[in-house]
């Protein structure tokens, strides 16, 4: 399936863009899609929707780890030491390491190409 750059169709919001390659110069972008009961042509204009499962999950990852990571790196600073300001230290550390190690799961998350399926022909 192809799909028109969406700048060009619904208003240049660029909402749609951070499905598509980042710089490519093309008009067309190639997806794959599942057609459920063979009902479209080519040629047809669809609407598509995409599971956000994974989209969910990689959000709660990205967010919940650093997170974590900055309190446990304040709690062992401050066991530790008994000193705010290493607590303090050791939850900016542990804050980046939470970082760091959030991106790549997330990466490993996110690395195949979205599954679309068509929901409806599109009115035009």
């Amino acid at each position: 399936m192809q799909i028109e750059d969406p700048s060009k169709t619904c208003g240049n919001c660029k909402g749609c863009m951070r499905l598509l390659p980042r710089q490519s110069s093309e008009e067309y972008y190639v997806v794959r899609t599942k057609d459920p009961g063979d009902k479209y042509q080519v040629g047809d204009e669809v609407i598509l929707d995409s599971e956000m499962r994974p989209y969910v999950r990689a959000l709660g990852v990205l967010y919940a780890l650093p997170f974590g990571a900055l309190f446990a790196g304040y709690g062992v600073g401050r066991l530790l030491s008994g000193s705010d300001t290493v607590g303090g230290v050791g939850a900016i550390i542990g804050l980046l390491v939470g970082a760091t190690i959030a991106r790549f799961i997330t990466r490993r998350m996110l690395k195949g190409d979205p599954e679309f399926t068509i929901v409806a022909r599109a009115c035009s």
